[in-house]
C-alpha cells in the first residue's frame, strides 16, 4: 500500500479555501481562497484546517464525508482554479472536488474526482459532475475517463473549472474532461467536499460576485443506510419468500423482514447442513414459480476433488426450515486451468425456466493455454457460468462468458479474456446480460446471451467503471448495476441494458460487496457490506422511477 509522508498523510480529495477576513468583496478579480481562521466558513463534518503552507485539509478521521462552503460571498460566472492531493492509506477509496453554486449545504453542483485501489492500479482517472439535490444522493451529470492523466496517490493534481451560464467545463493537468450544460443552478457559493484523506492548495476564484444565499448551519448530510443484525465481513444474499418475507442471509445466519424491509428480526442460525451462505458461495433464492431454495456450492479446493460438489436445499415454510441438501449430478469436463472455479452473484434464471451461476478463477501464472496474444488482458482471471435446464438436478460444465472469434477460426476456439473478474447477470427473456469486473479495464466488461445462457458472444466494454457489483432487473424492466467505484454507485438503464445512465452515488461505504432485491415493484431493498466489515450489513431501500433514483426513508 502507498502510505504519505506524515506531514501529507491526511490526504484525498476535496478543496481549499480562505475566508479573506470572513467578510465578502464584491467584484473581486481573483479571490485566493484559504480557511484561515474559519471565519466565513460552514462545516460539515467537522471542521478544517490549513497549514502555513496553505495546504488545506478536512478532518483526519476514516470514513467521513466532509464538506466546506465559502458562504461569505456568491458566485454566478467563474473560473476556479486548484490543486489537489489524494492519499490511499486503509480507506481504499475516496475523492476530492470543487463545489460550485451552492444554495445550501445540500444543494450545489460538485465536480470531484474519485479513486480507488483497484482504479489506481489500473491507471484510469476519472472527472465527475454531478447535481445534488437535497437527498444525500450524488447525481453523477456526466463521468468521464480522461485519457492521458496519470491515476496516482501523493501526487497533485491541476484542475481548472469554468461555470458560464448552464456551461460547466473542467480540465485536468490541462486536458479536458468534462462539458456539460445544465440549468438546475444558477449561482451560490463555493465550497470544497471530499471523502477520505485529501488535501488542497493553492485554490483561486475569479468571477463577479453575486448575492449570497441565506445558510443554515444545522443541516446534516442526509444519510438513508441503516444497519442489519449481523456483521457484514460476508457478501450477503437475498430473495423474497413466496409469503413476501424479505430474507437476507450472511454467513451462518438469516435475517427477515415482513414490511418490505424496513425493520428486521434478529439473526436465526441456518443449519449447518446449509453451510456458510453468501452471493460469493453458497446463495439463496425464490424461482419464478414460487420455489425458495439454496445452491450449496462447495467448491474444488474445498472438497480437493476436481469438480466441485452442487447440492440443493428447498424450504416448503418461507425459509424457516430447510430439507438435507440433495447432490446434483454435474458435467465431468470441467477445464484444468483455472484449477479452482469460485461462484460470485445469485442465480439467474432465464425465460425458459434454466437456471445460471457464474464463475470466475484466478489465474496463478501464464500457462500453456493462455499464450496467444489473441487472448486479451492480464494474466491474472477469468470467467464462466454453469447451467441447468432441469431445476438444478443436473450443470453443465463452465461455460466461458468471452466466445472471442478470430480470423479463420471458429467462435469459442480462442480462450477469452484473463481480465474478468465477478462476472453478475440479469435475464431478459431468454437474453442474459452480464456486467463483469475488470482487472485492468478502465470500464466495466458486459457478455451477452441470446440462448437463455447456453452460449456467449463475445464481450464488450460497457461505458461506466465499477468493482464487486451486483446486478437486478425489475419486474418492470429496469436494470440497476451496484458497485463499488466511485464510491458506492448504481447505475440504471432502461433498455434492457444496452444503454446506462452516468450512475448515482447512494453512499461510501468502500467495501461494497452486496445483493439487490426487489422487495416490492420498482421498490429495491440494497443491502452491502460496510466499511469496516466487523459492522452490520448496512441497507436501504430505493425507489426506481423512469428519472432516476429516489432514496425511500426509513419509517420510524
Amino acid at each position: 500500500m502507498n502510505r504519505a509522508p506524515a506531514a501529507l498523510a491526511i490526504g484525498m480529495a476535496a478543496l481549499t479555501v480562505w475566508a479573506l477576513s470572513g467578510t465578502a468583496r464584491a467584484n473581486q478579480d481573483s479571490l485566493p481562497l484559504k480557511i484561515g481562521d474559519g471565519g466565513g466558513w460552514s462545516f460539515l463534518g467537522g471542521p478544517w484546517t490549513e497549514d502555513v503552507e496553505g495546504v488545506i485539509r478536512p478532518p483526519d478521521r476514516r470514513n467521513l464525508h466532509s464538506r466546506a462552503f465559502y458562504r461569505a460571498q456568491g458566485f454566478k460566472d467563474l473560473t476556479a482554479e486548484f490543486e489537489f492531493n489524494a492519499n490511499y492509506r486503509e480507506t481504499g477509496s475516496g475523492s476530492a472536488g470543487l463545489i460550485l453554486r451552492a444554495a445550501d449545504a445540500n444543494h450545489f453542483y460538485l465536480v470531484y474526482f474519485p479513486w480507488g485501489g483497484q482504479q489506481l492500479r489500473a491507471m484510469h482517472f476519472w472527472a465527475i459532475l454531478a447535481k445534488v439535490e437535497g437527498d444525500g444522493y450524488l447525481r453523477n451529470l456526466a463521468a468521464r475517463w480522461v485519457p492521458g492523466v496519470p491515476s496516482e496517490t501523493d501526487r497533485w493534481y491541476k484542475v481548472r473549472v469554468v461555470a458560464k451560464g448552464p456551461q460547466i467545463t473542467v480540465w485536468v493537468d490541462g486536458r479536458l474532461a468534462i462539458d456539460v450544460t445544465d440549468n438546475t443552478h444558477e449561482s451560490g457559493c463555493v465550497g470544497l467536499a471530499g471523502y477520505g484523506w485529501y488535501f488542497f492548495r493553492n485554490i483561486r476564484i475569479s468571477g463577479a460576485s453575486a448575492e449570497a444565499p441565506a445558510w443554515k448551519d444545522s443541516a446534516p448530510i442526509p444519510s438513508h443506510s441503516f444497519t442489519v443484525g449481523f456483521n457484514s465481513e460476508n457478501m450477503p444474499t437475498g430473495c423474497v419468500a413466496p409469503n413476501g418475507d424479505v430474507l437476507l442471509a450472511a454467513g451462518s445466519h438469516l435475517v427477515r423482514s415482513r414490511d418490505g424491509g424496513q425493520t428486521w428480526s434478529q439473526p436465526a442460525a441456518l443449519p449447518e447442513k446449509l453451510g456458510p451462505l453468501t452471493d460469493y458461495g453458497s446463495t439463496l433464492y425464490r424461482t419464478s414459480k414460487g420455489r425458495l431454495m439454496v445452491m450449496v456450492y462447495r467448491t474444488q479446493e474445498q472438497i480437493k476433488k476436481p469438480v466441485p460438489e452442487i447440492l440443493i436445499s428447498d424450504s416448503a415454510d418461507n425459509g424457516h426450515n430447510w430439507s438435507d441438501p440433495e447432490p446434483a449430478k454435474i458435467a465431468p469436463d470441467w477445464p484444468a486451468e483455472p484449477a479452482g472455479l469460485v461462484p460470485y452473484g445469485p442465480l439467474v434464471e432465464a425465460g425458459d425456466g434454466s437456471l445460471s451461476r457464474f464463475l470466475l478463477g484466478g489465474v496463478e501464472k501464464e500457462g500453456r493455454r493462455y499464450t496467444s496474444v489473441r487472448t486479451w488482458g492480464a494474466t491474472h482471471c477469468k470467467a464462466f457460468a454453469i447451467r441447468s435446464a432441469d431445476d438444478g438436478k443436473t450443470w453443465s460444465a463452465p461455460i466461458e462468458l468471452d466466445r472471442t472469434k478470430w480470423s479463420g477460426t471458429p467462435r469459442g476456439d480462442v480462450p477469452g479474456s484473463l481480465d474478468f473478474t465477478e462476472p453478475a447477470g440479469v435475464a431478459i427473456g431468454n437474453i442474459i446480460t452480464v456486467l463483469i469486473r475488470p482487472i485492468y479495464s478502465p470500464m466495466m466488461w458486459q457478455c451477452w446471451s441470446s440462448d437463455g445462457g447456453a452460449s456467449y458472444d463475445a464481450a464488450a466494454r460497457a461505458t461506466f467503471p465499477g468493482y464487486a457489483q451486483s446486478m437486478i432487473r425489475t419486474r418492470s424492466g429496469a436494470i440497476l448495476c451496484a458497485h463499488r467505484y466511485p464510491h458506492y454507485s448504481i447505475n440504471l438503464s432502461h433498455d434492457h441494458g444496452l444503454n446506462w445512465d452516468e450512475g448515482t452515488v447512494i453512499d461510501y461505504a468502500f467495501w461494497g460487496m452486496g445483493c439487490l432485491v426487489e422487495v416490492e415493484p420498482n421498490l429495491v431493498l440494497c443491502a452491502y457490506m460496510n466499511w469496516n466489515r466487523d459492522q452490520s450489513l448496512l441497507v436501504q431501500i430505493i425507489r426506481v422511477t423512469p428519472e432516476g433514483l429516489k432514496p425511500v426513508p426509513r419509517k420510524t
